[in-house]
């Protein structure tokens, strides 16, 4: 017998869920590793601005998280 059609979009959707909060883990790894060399690069502000911007990006991805309500 196939499976519910919810529970297969539950699934896919803890799929997905788990998926970016791997991504999240990583570009937080990535940010603080890219931190240690922003004083020996050529463009410090840039650099800084880039790491800002995946700072920006890490919050939305915790309030995501903190956001759940569907399941």
């Amino acid at each position: 017998m196939s499976e519910d059609p919810t529970q297969k979009l539950f699934k896919y959707i803890a799929l997905l869920e788990n998926t970016n909060e791997e991504l999240e883990k990583t570009l937080k790894y990535c940010v603080t590793l890219l931190t240690q060399f922003k004083s020996s690069v050529p463009d410090p502000k840039g650099w800084q601005k880039m790491l800002d911007t995946f700072q920006e990006i890490i919050k939305v991805a915790e309030t995501t998280v903190e956001k759940k309500t569907i399941h």
